[in-house]
């Protein structure tokens, strides 16, 4: 099996997460600049966009769709509840970070770079995360994971992006802290303790020059 990624990409980790709590063994191989529009890897996923998994002959992009597909192909163990109600909460959480929170973070991420940082303009968009994020807050209840006692693909999407939360505010001059998030820093104390989320945030920061 193998994974195309960014080490530093919220979606990217959320894969790699599931994989590593599911045991399966894959590589992650380093990827050159300019790869994703390489005629190599687009003659495999047209689109261009990392993660990217291969599984044989499956050939599979969009980090939710790969994760769905690795708890139907690998259901033990299982990272969705065994409810029904309890697998579409599992599923909003996801969709709540991969349509709202992940978009707005990178929108701060690239802002650093392009010449928005620090404009009055760009204030709205610090704005909209902080209403996200205390979205967030008021309808958790870690226990001490998302869902509960049970680690999910609820709680796979967040563990990098809280991480940025906190860089991501401080570099635009508007920090949230642990305090400010206090549901979210108890949900990121436990999670961080799963050798999963610790592997692939060890990576990331690696990659963003934290060490």
């Amino acid at each position: 099996m193998k994974l195309f990624q960014y080490p530093y990409s919220h979606n990217c980790a959320k894969v790699k997460i599931a994989l590593l709590e599911k045991g399966l063994a894959f590589e992650a191989p380093a990827t050159p600049p300019g790869f994703t529009r390489s005629p190599e890897f687009l003659a495999m996923n047209p689109l261009g966009l990392f993660p990217f998994l291969v599984d044989g002959d499956v050939r599979l992009g969009e980090s939710e769709v790969i994760v769905e597909y690795l708890e139907e192909r690998y259901p033990t163990p299982a990272l969705l509840p065994p409810t029904v109600e309890g697998r579409a909460r599992s599923r909003w959480y996801s969709r709540f970070h991969d349509m709202y929170l992940g978009p707005q973070l990178s929108k701060l991420f690239f802002a650093l770079n392009d010449g928005r940082k620090g404009t009055a303009a760009f204030e709205p968009e610090i704005d909209r995360l902080f209403e996200l994020v205390a979205m967030l807050e008021s309808v958790i209840d870690p226990q001490p994971f998302l869902m509960g006692e049970q680690f999910t693909l609820a709680d796979a999407p967040y563990a990098l992006s809280y991480h940025f939360v906190l860089i991501l505010t401080a570099a635009h001059g508007r920090p949230l802290t642990e305090t400010d998030m206090p549901k979210l820093s108890r949900w990121y104390a436990a999670a961080s303790q799963r050798p999963s989320v610790a592997q692939v945030m060890t990576a990331a920061k690696a990659a963003l020059g934290g060490g």
